[in-house]
């Protein structure tokens, strides 16, 4: 069991460090703004790397062995998830809220809040492989080492820190609807993006694009922005067919989600409810006549006739 661990473990390092050169190399030579996404993506970087190491230290079997029921596998499996999951959903929240909501997020209170959580974080699980070396397993009701207390007494800081992080977000998002007016997003491209989801309005309308663009390369909106294209309303609109609402979608993900609980806890009637539910949810969609709706060009000229395409999308100049 502990070779083949120990292989898999080699196995998955290979991509794991291709993925983390990617990350860099994406940044490289570019002109990086240290706003509260970047922050929370360079922690995420770098806190996901010291994860991975001791993560491939753990391909050694022998001390996988040792370490396998200690505080070290817990600091490792932390090291991954937090900063390898939670925080890239922080910085995706932050980088992409304006372009849901229509207005960006304070930006103060997200400083504050990367430097409670990246602190808070290594304070909280820094020392957890440090007492796994001096062989503290995992799981303790009670302890009687007294060499492991002050250890685990920076680890409760940690995650008193941590836990300012998480109030210090709640607040960023209070403060941000609070002052939504003055932060409101009239470009739509409130990053200065290169892609082309920030040629659209914040949020954007149904349809997305008025007219579908032209894309020639890579980065077709700053492609865009360099040859002065950028922003220019279409000559012409026309009427364009949109799918009607169907709650489809959200039955077949409770009811899958209720299918693998009950398979997985042999509970037969409810994955047998569940299956049907699946089969019931898809079997509809093929009886609507009428799943479409057209949205005419009259309105579309409207809506984009009432947007602001005087922006950095427009003029070009990089921020």
């Amino acid at each position: 069991m502990n070779a083949f661990f120990g292989i898999t473990t080699m196995i998955i390092a290979v991509p794991t460090g291709v993925k983390i050169f990617d990350w860099l190399f994406t940044m490289y030579r570019g002109r990086v703004r240290f706003s509260v996404p970047m922050l929370f993506t360079l922690g995420f970087i770098v806190t996901f790397v010291i994860g991975g190491m001791t993560g491939v230290l753990l391909a050694i079997a022998p001390v996988d062995y040792l370490m396998h029921n200690t505080t070290f596998l817990v600091a490792h499996f932390h090291n991954m998830l937090i900063p390898g999951a939670l925080f890239g959903y922080f910085a995706g929240y932050q980088y992409w809220f304006p372009k849901a909501f229509g207005f960006r997020l304070e930006e103060k209170w997200g400083r504050r809040a990367f430097w409670a959580w990246i602190v808070g974080f290594y304070l909280a699980f820094m020392p957890l492989y440090i007492l796994g070396f001096m062989g503290m397993p995992r799981r303790l009701e009670r302890y009687y080492n007294a060499g492991w207390q002050p250890y685990l007494i920076v680890a409760e800081l940690g995650a008193v820190v941590i836990m300012f992080g998480i109030a210090f977000l709640a607040v960023q998002l209070a403060v941000s609807i609070r002052n939504r007016a003055a932060l409101r997003d009239t470009t739509g491209d409130p990053w200065n993006g290169r892609t082309l989801e920030w040629a659209t309005a914040s949020p954007p309308a149904p349809y997305n694009f008025a007219v579908v663009p032209h894309v020639h390369g890579i980065d077709a909106l700053w492609a865009a922005k360099k040859a002065g294209t950028a922003g220019r309303k279409p000559a012409h609109f026309h009427d364009i067919v949109m799918p009607n609402d169907s709650s489809a979608g959200v039955v077949l993900g409770a009811m899958s989600f209720a299918f693998a609980f009950a398979m997985v806890w042999h509970i037969w009637w409810l994955a047998a409810a569940g299956a049907l539910a699946m089969f019931a949810a898809v079997l509809s969609q093929t009886f609507r006549d009428h799943a479409e709706h057209r949205i005419p060009a009259s309105e579309i000229a409207a809506i984009e006739n009432g947007r602001d395409h005087t922006s950095a999308a427009a003029s070009g100049a990089p921020e």
